[in-house]
């Protein structure tokens, strides 16, 4: 052997292809981030145990201290529970959610200058099939000077080691998702954990292929990877849709429609931030049964870019070029540009960034990087692995290290309520943990954290773990949804939980394992895509076919003028036939105006927020203008605008700003700067008769309304531009989604007067007893407050549509056949048409 031949040894997952026969690879010599082989016995027997001896320990029986710590076969399931799953190793441990033949390599005890290649694997305390039968020879010639090793060398097939501490970390990263979802509410770090271990398994299989001088195979990997991710997605997908349909109320239909779609997709987290961002999003949030795919799709989506990036390393490789050192260098500027975005964004815009595969990227390049980085680690360090005849050096640090990041991670959203600053630096915290695991290994220790995480019940655990995580938040959610509840208790939490496990186990027994494992599947491309595109499809097809259905068997929505089946003026004490809007029409519910402005209602320049609509066409001659300025809560009314409009020829314009009212004159947040400005400057170009406007604001949890800051400064600059000016007063709002509280009684069977009782609350509970802008009715334009104004000055009409939103001193969620709100604020689009037509239409008339 020459002095600066070396063994390397890398991170091997089962994405490569067996073997029977070893390939031909360049001389590799001294490289620090090779690692050294240790060892010298070269015999492939030594890779088995004799058979007797196999025969003797399985048919001995059980004892307690084999279950707890006894060595764990390649798949735990099997023994477990359902005899051999697969026969052969798994092709696909290049994520967090591979079955327990997720391996890394280990030093080989052949002699030094050898190469690891990778053969047929078998589970361990296994003969090797194929490897160990056909050893093979394989010389390679090194140019002259590469990388100082020269000759011949020889390469045997090794059977890669499953890495038993890793596949129970993913278990414990997933109970630690499912604890917290069901019991705390809170964010755990688990799923961090599951982006940075995918990048790890992903990195070793490329980073294999790219040393061993084989193809990158990129297509085929994507085929095989989705192949084998999408169908179990789909089945618990379809199964949520029927569950949704049979469980949940209407209003939560759309969403989870939506979000089929989307996860199916893998862009349901790009769904949720639109969501995050668009005021108009009736967005179910922790109620919705599929809001937890967001990470899959993360992680989908990074499954699709990794693979790229491995690609710019290819011409290193065919030079016979070191791949790890550029490789790294790429990863810590993915760390670096990912995190600070990640911490920029999440300082602004948390909920956001939550979602936000950008701020997420620098996790799975942080995976990356120790997978890149580990052989040195281990060279180092003298890690060594179970199998090995030598304890790894540093075993009682090894074991502090590994007990240390098991306690962080436990610890990070118990000290921390992480959910509302992820996923900035904080995230280092369970990432931090994960590695110190990683890096920890095989200890040799009777009391290292190893010991526990390659327990059977661990092992059981990571083999269901994919399927685990897509069944526990559906359940968890029916469940809360049926019962009424904010958080499972102690009991019926683990009743979920519970459940949770045998379903995962039959959508891993009856789904997962067979596709995993379908040699059918995998011997021809075509039927891998065949699999990814039926899964889509499906679920495609189920979640437009439902909504088809409903969109095609539903009346169409009445007009206003054709009023109410029953008046909008009383609560009823029967179920009224049909009480309207339906829960899938609520997205209908928001007064949007046809067309975009255009023509002379154009504004001159675009503002953040503002989406100018009007109702006539851009090149309609349009009698007079009316402008609604404000806040959503002056939009609300636009819908009792239309009909007077219609009639005489009127262009209304739609120039809110969600969440921002018309208050010139004061001092403004971040947020509306500059709104009032705008307002009046689109008014000196339009030079409407009227504006609308919202002149005071609610609170959900007090009756004391009041007028908004500077607002009879704000009402009296239009008025001196010759503009009337209708300022209506707020209507109630409310700490709970009105329209969902009063469905859930309606669903279950209860009246308009159960929803009453469950919902409403009398109008001094929400309002104060006389209006604060009543005072603004006596401003004119050009003069101010008058008795005795000019004919033609401009003026204020104040209405106060109390009487109309809380009849008879109540404020009920439903009046006569109508819901009177579709959220927590802002009234149902129908109600207004119905019931506040006529008031401003005399306002408009006066």
């Amino acid at each position: 052997m020459g002095a600066g031949e070396r063994k390397e040894i890398t991170i091997s997952s089962p994405g490569d292809q067996p073997t029977p026969h070893a390939r031909r690879a360049e001389p590799i010599g001294e490289d620090p981030w090779v690692q050294p082989a240790v060892g010298t016995d070269s015999s492939p027997e030594r890779s088995a145990p004799p058979a007797g001896a196999a025969a003797a320990r399985s048919m001995a029986p059980s004892r307690l201290e084999d279950w707890t710590q006894g060595p764990v076969p390649a798949s735990s399931l099997d023994d477990w529970l359902q005899g051999p799953l697969e026969d052969h190793m798994e092709q696909s441990a290049e994520d967090a959610w591979s079955t327990a033949e997720s391996v890394t390599g280990h030093p080989d005890r052949q002699h030094r200058g050898a190469t690891i290649e990778q053969g047929t694997a078998a589970p361990l305390g296994t003969a090797l099939a194929h490897g160990a039968a056909q050893e093979a020879e394989a010389t390679s010639a090194a140019p002259a000077g590469h990388r100082g090793g020269t000759g011949a060398r020889k390469t045997h097939p090794e059977r890669p080691v499953f890495r038993r501490e890793l596949h129970g970390l993913r278990a414990l990263a997933l109970m630690l998702v499912a604890v917290y979802h069901i019991w705390l509410g809170r964010v755990s770090g688990g799923v961090d954990v599951f982006l940075f271990l995918s990048a790890f398994f992903l990195t070793g299989t490329f980073v294999r292929r790219l040393d061993a001088g084989r193809p990158l195979a990129v297509p085929r990997y994507w085929l095989h990877t989705f192949k084998r991710l999408l169908p179990p997605a789909a089945v618990t997908i379809l199964a949520t849709l029927v569950a949704t349909w049979w469980l949940l109320p209407p209003s939560i239909w759309p969403t989870v429609m939506q979000q089929s779609a989307a996860s199916i997709g893998y862009v349901q987290n790009v769904l949720l931030v639109f969501q995050e961002v668009d005021y108009q999003a009736r967005d179910a949030g922790a109620s919705s049964p599929l809001q937890h795919l967001w990470s899959l799709s993360v992680q989908g989506q990074a499954f699709l870019l990794w693979p790229l990036l491995f690609l710019l390393a290819v011409p290193l490789a065919r030079r016979g070029k070191a791949v790890r050192r550029p490789l790294l260098g790429l990863m810590a500027l993915i760390v670096a540009a990912s995190l600070t975005w990640s911490i920029i964004e999440t300082a602004s815009n948390q909920p956001v960034a939550y979602f936000d595969t950008g701020a997420r990227l620098w996790e799975f390049a942080a995976g990356s990087m120790l997978a890149l980085a580990l052989p040195w680690i281990d060279h180092h360090t003298g890690a060594r692995r179970p199998e090995d005849e030598t304890a790894p050096r540093f075993g009682t640090q090894r074991a502090m290290l590994g007990w240390a990041g098991l306690i962080a991670l436990l610890a990070c959203g118990i000290l921390l309520n992480v959910s509302s600053v992820f996923p900035g630096w904080i995230a280092i915290w369970p990432l931090t943990g994960a590695a110190a695991v990683v890096i920890a290994g095989h200890t040799g220790t009777r009391w290292g954290v190893d010991r526990l995480l390659s327990t059977r019940p661990a092992a059981f655990i990571g083999d269901i773990s994919y399927a685990l995580y897509l069944v526990h938040w559906p359940l968890l959610v029916l469940w809360l949804h049926r019962s009424g509840q904010e958080r499972a208790g102690l009991l019926d939490g683990l009743v979920v939980l519970f459940a949770s496990g045998v379903l995962a186990w039959l959508l891993t027994r009856l789904v997962d394992a067979p596709i995993r494992r379908s040699a059918w599947l995998e011997a021809r491309p075509w039927r891998a895509l065949t699999a990814v595109a039926a899964s889509i499809a499906l679920v495609l097809g189920a979640a437009g076919g439902w909504w088809l259905t409903l969109t095609m068997s539903t009346p169409q929505q009445p007009v206003a003028s054709a009023g109410p089946a029953l008046p909008t003026d009383e609560v009823v004490t029967d179920t009224a036939p049909v009480i309207r809007p339906f829960g899938w029409q609520l997205g209908e519910q928001w007064p949007n105006l046809p067309h975009a402005c255009a023509g002379p209602w154009a504004p001159p320049e675009p503002f953040h927020n503002v989406t100018c609509q009007q109702l006539l066409p851009g090149d309609a001659t349009a009698e007079e203008t009316i402008v609604v300025v404000g806040s959503s809560h002056a939009r609300q009314f636009i819908p009792a605008l239309i009909p007077w409009a219609q009639e005489r020829d009127v262009q209304i314009v739609n120039l809110a700003m969600d969440g921002c009212a018309f208050q010139a004159g004061a001092e403004r947040s971040e947020y509306c700067n500059g709104y009032d400005e705008y307002v009046l400057k689109y008014v000196d170009q339009v030079e409407p008769s009227t504006v609308l406007t919202t002149v005071t604001r609610s609170a959900p949890d007090s009756s004391q309304d009041a007028m908004h800051a500077s607002m009879d400064t704000a009402v009296q600059m239009l008025l001196d531009r010759g503009i009337d000016v209708i300022a209506m007063r707020d209507t109630p709002r409310w700490s709970q989604d009105q329209y969902e509280c009063a469905e859930k009684e309606i669903v279950a069977g209860g009246t308009p007067a159960d929803a009453d009782l469950a919902c409403g609350a009398d109008v001094e509970e929400k309002l104060a007893a006389e209006n604060p802008a009543a005072s603004l009715a006596g401003l004119r334009g050009g003069a101010g407050p008058s008795d005795a104004p000019a004919d033609d000055a401009a003026s204020v009409t104040v209405i106060d549509a109390t009487e109309h939103v809380c009849p008879n001193g109540r404020c009920s969620p439903i009046l006569g056949d109508t819901y009177v709100y579709m959220d927590d604020n802002h009234l149902s689009r129908l109600f207004v048409e119905r019931a506040l037509t006529d008031v401003l239409a005399g306002a408009l008339d006066a």
